[in-house]
């Protein structure tokens, strides 16, 4: 959680925890992440991805980036567990496309065994053609162990309400939009690698989520972590996609840190969203610097 990264802050207080409408497509989209995680449990981590990914999704693995579902159907069964348990998501005005965020375990096939490993996982949902939610994108960073995890789910005020006649916008005019923004903040970094680039690009609600930390959403502590990141990282963006409402989407691409005597590699994901007349902004990044 879902895809795992063996890779070598707190957590601030979240929004308050809600319950979706049951009949919006907010709650049928945790249901169907709810299920994803029941099935990981009852019939294997490898066995599930292939079940709820799309045909055409995206998963980051130690070749970086892959297809997820034929991935997932190449794996030989381990004797492991994944459990995971959504804690955060949103939705967009079309209602076909979402993201999900929460914390994921990993143990052994032994009942009262502790978690090997504990971590956070990001997901992008996307509704196909015949109304079933498949993940597009799927990936997951990993934390320092988790103790007395009380699992609560929120979401942004409104997210389970019906927007009606939301506009619709060209797939790919959306993805070159995305790209153009995401290509934007990669030369403006580059001219100048300090915390107040990057920032300038967040959303006032944003989740940080770096690999070997909690996720924050508390704004001092995104500025300490961002002002840690290495400042020859470069950003090399791969693919976007978004909702065709054109108000969620995301970019994903690779990392590298130059000038080490071996070129160090990763890779990220922006959750982007964009109100009327305003620019994209970033609300969920995740980091895994290898």
């Amino acid at each position: 959680m879902k895809a795992i990264f063996f890779l070598p802050l707190v957590l601030a207080t979240s929004l308050m925890a809600q319950e979706p409408d049951s009949a919006s497509a907010l709650f049928s989209m945790r249901e169907a992440e709810r299920n994803f995680a029941r099935s990981s449990v009852m019939i294997g981590r490898n066995a599930a991805f292939a079940e709820y990914f799309a045909d055409e999704s995206v998963i980051f693995t130690d070749k970086w980036i892959t297809n997820g579902k034929q991935f997932s159907k190449d794996q030989k069964a381990s004797p492991i567990v994944l459990k995971w348990e959504p804690e955060f998501m949103d939705i967009s005005g079309s209602h076909d496309f979402g993201i999900s965020t929460g914390p994921w375990e990993v143990q052994e096939y032994r009942p009262n065994t502790p978690p090997l490993f504990t971590g956070y996982y990001l997901t992008v949902w996307k509704k196909q053609s015949d109304g079933v939610w498949k993940v597009i994108l799927d990936d997951g960073s990993t934390t320092p162990p988790l103790e007395k995890v009380l699992h609560s789910f929120s979401f942004p005020s409104g997210a389970d309400k019906t927007i009606h006649n939301p506009s619709v916008i060209k797939s790919e005019l959306l993805q070159k939009e995305l790209m153009d923004r995401e290509n934007q903040f990669v030369s403006e970094w580059g001219e100048n690698p300090e915390a107040a680039t990057y920032i300038s690009f967040l959303a006032h609600e944003v989740r940080l989520q770096l690999s070997g930390h909690l996720p924050t959403i508390n704004a001092d502590t995104i500025k300490v972590l961002i002002s840690g990141l290495n400042r020859r990282m470069v950003w090399k963006p791969v693919g976007a996609d978004a909702a065709a409402s054109g108000d969620l989407g995301f970019t994903y691409g690779l990392l590298e840190i130059r000038g080490t005597p071996e070129l160090t590699k990763g890779h990220y994901v922006r959750i982007w969203k964009k109100h009327n007349g305003a620019d994209w902004q970033i609300i969920l990044e995740m980091i895994n610097a290898g």
